[in-house]
């Protein structure tokens, strides 16, 4: 059986590990990858491999090549056009291969907000009639966080096989093999020292970055550093956010704009001790896992999936939406409950049961 897997040029680190991992713990001779990306194979350190190909875009020919040539497609990250997704409606068969691993925009942003003159509106119906008729016939899809299943499942009210198989980044993540040693909130509230507060993890719009920013102007004056990792995504909207967050906090910002090896990085995840995604939807799992390990303090609206599952999970997730009527000192009180070390390490460090996950979709 031969595999292909499109991967986008969303998120390199995702795809770096994802295609260790397949190299580590299956045949790699039945895997083959397809990078949808302008960027070399050396500066994604993937040049040695002679599975991985790269290409600048994919056209409905190149789709229907590539399900011809293969037995099974796995699109990771579905963001084709929409001429692109419509000429493949015409091609029924290729749905036997299709398997769909959605990661957060693709399954909770594929909607176009239907606005504008009338003929934008009748433009902006179509698409969003294509987008939806081609997800409806996907016949195997995969969610990569629990709660994805049941938000495809109700929004596309299809009869496809579902899998949960989450991505294996923390599986090469530095932090859970070497023990990062930082300053707990209890310990810096105790000791007068500055809270760290990161707000988002890139630099895109559904994190609500600028109304996060008004919401902590009250604390402006507290002993606090606001850190914005903006280093990718909608380069043009980071530039508005650090403008924004410079002329609320003047010198306690810090934006991240240069990318970080993964070491780097998750050495300045440990140093935060308080983080905000507002956003109802999944995004940033490999931000949120390791400062889950590490028991941070995290707000997130009430009304989000993440929020609502982590809770179920036993995980003290704090509602965004309060913020706005807490003091500083509520703010920073530490988490009532500590298990987010033991969340992480039994669902996302299990080596063996991702095997099993993943093996699960190719088998499909």
């Amino acid at each position: 059986m031969k595999i292909i897997h499109m991967l986008p040029n969303v998120n390199v680190r995702v795809t770096e590990s994802f295609i260790q991992f397949i190299s580590e713990n299956f045949e790699s001779d039945k895997h083959y990858f397809k990078l949808v990306t302008k960027n070399s194979v050396i500066d994604l350190n993937l040049n040695k491999l002679k599975n991985v190909e790269m290409i600048p875009n994919l056209s409905t020919k190149d789709m229907l090549n590539t399900c011809s040539e293969y037995d099974k497609v796995i699109i990771h990250y579905l963001n084709f056009k929409t001429i692109e997704i419509f000429k493949l409606l015409f091609h029924p068969q290729i749905f036997e291969k299709i398997i769909w691993v959605a990661w957060g925009a693709d399954l909770y942003q594929w909607k176009e907000k239907i606005e504008g003159s009338l003929s934008r509106r009748v433009s902006l119906l179509a698409r969003n009639f294509i987008a939806k008729s081609f997800r409806r016939r996907i016949k195997y899809f995969v969610g990569i966080f629990p709660p994805d299943i049941k938000y495809f499942k109700d929004e596309f009210q299809t009869n496809s096989k579902t899998f949960y198989a989450s991505y294996v980044g923390n599986l090469y993540n530095p932090l859970y093999k070497n023990k990062q040693d930082f300053d707990d909130l209890e310990y810096k509230i105790t000791h007068d020292k500055t809270i760290n507060i990161q707000i988002g993890h890139s630099s895109t719009k559904i994190l609500n970055h600028l109304e996060s920013l008004q919401d902590l102007k009250k604390y402006k004056n507290e002993n606090i550093k606001i850190y914005l990792p903006l280093n990718y995504g909608d380069m043009n909207y980071g530039d508005i956010v650090e403008s924004e967050a410079n002329k609320i906090f003047g010198g306690k910002v810090e934006c991240i704009r240069e990318m970080m090896s993964k070491e780097e990085y998750m050495q300045y995840l440990s140093t935060i001790d308080i983080a905000i995604f507002n956003t109802t939807r999944q995004i940033g799992l490999g931000n949120i896992s390791p400062m889950l390990y590490m028991n941070k303090k995290m707000f997130m609206p009430k009304d989000s999936v993440m929020y609502n599952f982590y809770r179920s999970q036993n995980i003290d997730i704090w509602d965004y939406n309060k913020i706005k009527n807490l003091s500083f000192h509520e703010f920073i009180k530490p988490l009532n409950y500590k298990n987010g070390t033991k969340y992480i390490a039994e669902n996302e460090l299990n080596l063996e049961h991702k095997i099993e996950m993943w093996n699960k979709v190719f088998k499909a």
